[in-house]
């Protein structure tokens, strides 16, 4: 029984510690129509770095079953760090995103 609770124990926070790791690039609010909230920290972007917005696009491939493919959506710029994990995006004018969508950095 006791091993059972200390792998368990042990399985929560190795599940704790990758559940920051899979959220990041991930819009996770959305300020206004231009402006969204990233997971992303300092070390990984920098205030004026050029980013790639993307998106699912995904499909019923049967026997309930989604095919999905990455699809580009905009351009953006990082504009602010609002915390140690978080920080501020700004998408180029008509860029439509919503929560959920991510990004990737790239260079110009």
């Amino acid at each position: 029984m006791k091993l059972n609770l200390g792998i368990g124990v042990v399985a929560a926070f190795v599940a704790a510690g990758c559940a920051s790791q899979l959220h990041r690039g991930v819009v996770a609010m959305k300020i206004d129509d231009t402006t969204a909230h990233v997971g992303l920290n300092q070390n990984e972007v920098s205030v004026g770095d050029h980013v790639q917005l993307y998106g699912n696009s995904c499909a019923n491939a049967g026997r309930g079953q989604q095919k999905c493919k990455k699809v580009s959506k905009g351009h953006g710029q990082v504009t602010e760090k609002i915390s140690d994990d978080y920080v501020a995006v700004q998408f180029d004018p008509g860029v439509t995103f919503k929560e959920g969508d991510y990004i990737e950095k790239h260079s110009h």
